[in-house]
């Protein structure tokens, strides 16, 4: 599961919990002024679990903690329970539909830094062959995201090569970078296919180093 798949996941289950919440609702009584009640125990762990999500995933200044940190400030009865779930909903459609594009941009390069790592230590251990492998994967992926990003359609299997000609058209990236993308779209083909007797180490680390740059370039 991604990253993106479990803050989703997480949204999802406290949506259920805010439902649950509201299920708890009955009248303050007849000699009694004021808002319908719910569990107050229940209704406590939701909205703090709901303020740790939004405030881990927006950030401590975003609007949407802001609104519940209002609501929540003061005892959590029916209506301020139905405006937190309301903001809840709000900041989960946002995630999804890629409103929330700083925190996006975040994971993916902590990810594709993560896997550069490993193909250094590859790289490092004499095991170059699979470290340009690796590395070309990272690309191919980084490629695929930022078409995404742009709305460049690809196909369901999308071709390296492809995407490349797609960006640069589309002015992501310039002619030099195209070009160079190319060769080494063509080392990864060489080490994919065993052809490792045509490429040497100090490519394969050029290879980790350029793309390492290109991707703080796009995903930082």
């Amino acid at each position: 599961m991604t990253v993106t798949e479990k803050i989703v996941k997480r949204f999802e289950e406290l949506l259920n919990l805010g439902q649950q919440v509201m299920n708890t609702r009955k009248s303050p009584g007849s000699n009694v002024i004021g808002d319908d009640r719910v569990d107050a125990e229940i209704a406590s762990q939701w909205a703090t679990s709901t303020q740790n999500l939004i405030e881990r995933v927006f950030g401590k200044d975003s609007v949407h903690l802001k609104n519940i940190n209002k609501i929540a400030e003061k005892y959590v009865t029916y209506s301020p329970a139905v405006r937190i779930l309301g903001i809840l909903k709000a900041a989960k459609d946002d995630f999804e539909h890629d409103f929330l594009f700083d925190l996006k941009t975040i994971i993916e390069a902590e990810v594709f830094d993560d896997f550069l790592e490993q193909s250094e230590y590859l790289l490092e251990a004499g095991y170059f062959q699979p470290a340009a492998v690796i590395t070309g994967c990272i690309l191919e992926d980084g490629l695929r995201k930022l078409c995404d990003r742009h709305q460049i359609e690809i196909d369901a299997k999308p071709k390296l090569d492809k995407m490349n000609a797609d960006l640069a058209k589309e002015g992501i990236y310039n002619k030099l970078t195209h070009k160079q993308i190319t060769a080494f779209a063509d080392l990864r083909n060489k080490a994919a296919h065993g052809n490792w007797s045509e490429f040497t180490q100090d490519d394969v680390r050029a290879f980790i180093g350029w793309v390492r740059l290109f991707m703080q370039g796009h995903f930082s």
